[in-house]
């Protein structure tokens, strides 16, 4: 890397040279009037002299007639100065680092902007820690043979308390540039006409690091033609006109197993990769935090990865680990902070108290007690300063390390009970809005609203309610402990009920586990064995239908059976009979099967359920079939589909589903083929279901077959192809490893 000169002025120079024009005063004449020698003030002007104690400035600033405001940014130029050291500023040059890693796309997409002809600036944006200086100092190595006039860099200051104003980084640019100090103009306006046509003159590479905002760095910037600027900075810059910006984001994981493992050496990392992969999570792929965990190692022979790890693993104490020397995450993540508003600042802490990995603003105004619509802009601002990502349109997630950060902040600076109030009415807001939303979705007999406020507006439509229940799912999920460590039981059942027949719509949530256990949980805690007997039901289906965990699942369905005889309520005990002939048809215990399935038919009867009912014939049918009954199966299973069994609505057309698809399966084990082909055709996924990507898998699979006994090897082998695609997608891996060995045997 280049530069133009081998003395820089400085910001107190350039400043009192510029004062002392404007004052239209010589040297001598200033000498006079301040008392201060013409050649302590040549020492000044010309950056020998970087910060004169404050009698001096005093003096300075009399004889130069300044105001109040003037006087003052003079004196904090002189003890800035001071604070930096009293040698001559040198140009200001970014240093590399030999373990650059990664940010491959990231360069190769400056070089193509560098060397191009059409952008001249462009703003490299991100987080604070994500390596932009670094990134910065290694696209001047690569690029520097490309710029024949050099390569100029100035330190902005934008995250200090007092950011380089643009006037006197005009001044140590045109310097840089081989200007000499005595024909920088002293208006500002023709100071950057100046270094316009400086730029527009050669062919240079100007780095701006650290630019505080648009103010700051406008008048930094190129004309359309010569030399290019590269701008670091931890905001967008979104008001600059005619820049390119690229947003710096964490490392992969690769890349920051690699930066780990060049920092360390391969002699202590061999044998390590589960202990760096575990450091690399730890420190959310952030480069300053990789940074700090590598050079803490290297400092400390004796530690391996794993102590650190294990160190770090802490919450509470992760933050304070990591540091090393004048490196901390703690103090990069606090200058942004300390730039944020008081309402900012309060919106960011309470953003910790999310449970889930994302908000909208709906939820985030829950915390703060603002309308969506502010909230909205604020959550867009912190986006802005590099404090919080937003994931998708309108959703916003705050990185581990801001969240701890944010959560330190918290108990650093609001009460305890103020925070446990905030957080207790989320969890209320987050469980109110599931059930209404839940409700759109419910059968006749489903339970009222709840009573009392505050009340919150149901969704206008089942559409949007649920794209509520898919965006917020970790969130009212993990509304769940808080409400159930508070006592709210008869909250966390109403919501349990509500979502009843929607968690249908989506078959393999996490969330319905953790929903129905709190249900099960709560109704015993209040002594409502009724409704305990309910609840695990529905997590008995939870386990089987969504995690394939059947031998739980007929554990918990056998336990709500006890409970529902107890209590004698006929329809838990058919629902627990039909959820036994489930996992029992899973376990391959297909006669045990048929036999829970004709108690559970009986008792169905007896209620007058007659959905519960069709479920129980249908899977009943399955079991006579997997006995060797095909026959009776498929009458059965044609009498079903000739009847609609599907009353409950929105039922009916996935009932109709299930259906074909068994009278298919039963065809196929006849072993009549062509009409096994034709029954497979006829099996649609119904478009209101949203996750049955593994009842797809399994048609595919079966229409597979009949194919490959037809004689129709390519489109089986196509069909067996999406449907591993699909069971490796619903996590089935062991129908996707069967599959995988029947393409292998086709061939």
């Amino acid at each position: 890397m280049t530069s133009h000169t081998s003395s820089l002025a400085t910001p107190f120079g350039g400043t009192l040279r510029s004062l002392r024009r404007a004052a239209r005063l010589t040297l001598e004449e200033l000498s006079e009037a301040s008392g201060v020698s013409v050649r302590a003030l040549g020492d000044m002007e010309r950056g020998r002299s970087r910060g004169p104690q404050r009698r001096t400035v005093d003096a300075l600033a009399a004889a130069l007639g300044l105001d109040g405001e003037q006087r003052e940014r003079l004196q904090r130029l002189a003890d800035a100065g001071r604070e930096r050291g009293g040698a001559p500023t040198p140009p200001y040059l970014l240093r590399t680092v030999p373990d650059f890693t990664g940010r491959e796309p990231e360069l190769a997409e400056l070089e193509s902007l560098a060397t191009g002809t059409r952008t001249r600036a462009v703003v490299l944006f991100g987080p604070g820690g994500q390596g932009k200086t670094t990134l910065a100092a290694e696209t001047l190595r690569r690029l520097s043979g490309s710029f024949p006039d050099g390569c100029v860099c100035v330190q902005l200051h934008g995250m200090s308390d007092s950011p380089l104003p643009a006037d006197e980084a005009l001044v140590l640019l045109l310097t840089a540039l081989g200007l000499p100090t005595e024909r920088i103009p002293v208006d500002s306006a023709a100071r950057e006409a100046a270094y316009r046509a400086a730029l527009a003159t050669r062919r240079a590479l100007v780095v701006l690091d650290d630019a505080a905002d648009e103010t700051q760095t406008r008048p930094l910037l190129p004309d359309a033609e010569g030399s290019f600027v590269l701008v670091t900075s931890r905001r967008p810059l979104a008001g600059l006109e005619g820049v390119r910006r690229i947003r710096l984001g964490g490392l992969s994981g690769g890349e920051s197993a690699t930066l780990l493992e060049r920092i360390l050496g391969a002699p202590r990392t061999d044998g390590q990769s589960e202990a760096i992969t575990r450091l690399t999570e730890l420190c959310g792929h952030l480069p300053l935090a990789l940074r700090i965990v590598g050079n803490r190692l290297s400092s400390r022979p004796s530690w391996t990865p794993t102590r650190l790890a294990g160190h770090l693993a802490d919450e509470e104490r992760r933050l304070s680990g990591l540091v090393a020397g004048d490196l901390a995450v703690r103090g990069a993540l606090a200058l942004s902070y300390g730039q944020l508003t008081e309402p900012h600042r309060l919106l960011l802490r309470r953003l910790s108290l999310v449970p889930g990995h994302d908000t909208g603003p709906d939820l985030a105004a829950v915390l703060t007690g603002e309308d969506p619509l502010t909230t909205g802009d604020s959550l867009d601002l912190l986006v802005d300063r590099g404090l919080l990502e937003e994931t998708a349109p309108g959703r916003y997630a705050l990185h581990d390390l801001v969240r701890l950060f944010a959560r330190e902040r918290l108990a650093g600076e609001e009460p305890e009970s103020v925070a446990r109030e905030i957080q207790l009415r989320m969890a209320d807001w987050l469980l109110r809005s599931a059930s209404a939303a839940g409700r759109l979705f419910e059968a006749p007999g489903a339970p009222e609203p709840w009573a009392g406020e505050p009340a919150v507006s149901a969704p206008e439509s089942a559409a949007d309610a649920e794209e509520w229940l898919v965006a917020e799912r970790s969130n009212w999920a993990g509304a769940l402990p808080l409400m159930y460590a508070a006592g709210r039981h008869a909250e966390i059942l109403h919501t349990s009920r509500t979502l009843y027949w929607f968690s249908d719509r989506w078959t393999q949530w996490p969330e319905w586990r953790t929903l129905f256990s709190y249900g099960a949980r709560s109704a015993a805690a209040v002594g409502d064995r009724a409704a305990e007997a309910h609840q695990l039901n529905c997590l008995a289906w939870a386990h089987g239908v969504g995690a394939y965990q059947y031998e739980q699942a007929e554990h918990l369905a056998r336990r709500a059976l006890e409970l529902a005889t107890e209590t004698g309520d006929e329809g838990q005990q058919a629902w627990a009979w039909s959820y036994i002939t489930g996992a029992l048809l899973s376990l391959d215990r297909p006669a045990e099967a048929a036999e829970a399935a004709a108690k559970a038919i009986r008792l169905f009867e007896a209620v007058g359920d007659t959905a519960g009912k069709a479920v129980s014939q249908r899977v009943l049918g399955k079991a006579l079939r997997e006995s060797g009954r095909a026959e009776e199966a498929l009458a059965l299973h044609r009498a079903l589909l000739d009847t609609s069994a599907g009353d409950v609505p929105g039922l009916t057309e996935f009932v109709q589903a299930l259906l074909r698809h068994e009278i298919a399966n039963d065809l196929l084990a006849l072993e009549r083929w062509p009409e096994a082909v034709a029954a497979y055709r006829t099996v649609t996924t119904p478009l209101a279901r949203g996750d049955l990507d593994r009842f797809q898998a399994q048609a595919l699979t079966g229409l597979a077959t009949a194919l490959h006994h037809c004689g129709e090897l390519p489109e089986a082998r196509e069909h067996l192809t999406r449907a591993h695609e699909l069971f490796t997608a619903a996590g089935d891996t062991a129908s996707a490893a069967k599959t995988a060995t029947t393409i292998e045997r086709l061939g």
